[in-house]
């Protein structure tokens, strides 16, 4: 079982969450949330908003950063998904 997921909150399907929460959290416009479960007998969740910082290297300058590889890199062993 996992202990979280995540969600999101959509501008179209946000008005189930109270105005005031999505304006605190920046959810005004949509946006991603952590579900977890809260352990409580009822079903109860907690919603987080999830930082929506992206780290890591994208598009040209990746292509920049292998492009500068001395030597091609080598494609790596794919295995297969034996069936359940």
């Amino acid at each position: 079982m996992k202990h979280w997921d995540t969600m999101t909150v959509t501008r179209v399907g946000q008005g189930k969450l109270p105005k005031w929460w999505r304006d605190s959290s920046g959810l005004l416009s949509g946006g991603v949330v952590e579900v977890r479960p809260l352990d409580d007998g009822k079903n109860s969740i907690v919603l987080t908003p999830a930082s929506s910082n992206r780290r890591g290297v994208t598009g040209k300058e990746l292509l920049k950063q292998f492009a500068s590889c001395p030597k091609p890199l080598a494609t790596p062993a794919r295995h297969t998904l034996l069936p359940r």
